[in-house]
């Protein structure tokens, strides 16, 4: 199913996003759960873009002739 190494990555990548968003929720105890969420998903999920836009973009170059 997961062929291509940018598919991997981006699943790979939701996943960590996803656990690391859950964990500052938990974590967050003094009432900012909302933007503990907020922040966790902006960075995962730029991070997440930004390896699985330079891996494709890797191969693009890699396969051009």
């Amino acid at each position: 199913m997961l062929k291509s190494r940018v598919r991997k990555n981006l699943a790979i990548g939701l996943v960590i996003t996803v656990v690391v968003a859950a964990l500052s929720v938990v974590v967050a105890d003094d009432g900012s759960k909302m933007e503990e969420l907020r922040m966790s998903l902006m960075v995962g999920l730029s991070v997440t873009g930004t390896v699985t836009g330079g891996t494709w973009l890797l191969q693009q170059r890699r396969s051009a002739p």
